[in-house]
């Protein structure tokens, strides 16, 4: 009885201790960058089935990306940060 007591007790230290870390680890804020915004015109409201689009949260919910040149050259700027 006391064994599983202790594994508990170690088990529950060892969760502790990893959100813990997980909790002070620095991560370091992505910087803007102005090839990340994309002008107003650019939206699309019609969705197209001949392009791929990327599910993302938006300020009033879930909005469509459409997956063109911009969004690759957008992800190829994440990438290199």
């Amino acid at each position: 009885m006391k064994t599983a007591r202790a594994w508990g007790i170690a088990a529950y230290l060892a969760l502790l201790i990893e959100r813990l870390s997980q909790a002070v680890q620095f991560r370091p804020r992505p910087a803007l960058n102005p090839a990340q915004i994309r002008r107003y015109e650019g939206v699309r409201w019609e969705l197209s089935l001949e392009v791929p689009y990327y599910p993302a949260q938006g300020p009033q919910g879930y909005v469509l990306i459409p997956k063109d040149g911009y969004f690759q050259q957008t992800e190829e700027v994440l990438e290199h940060l």
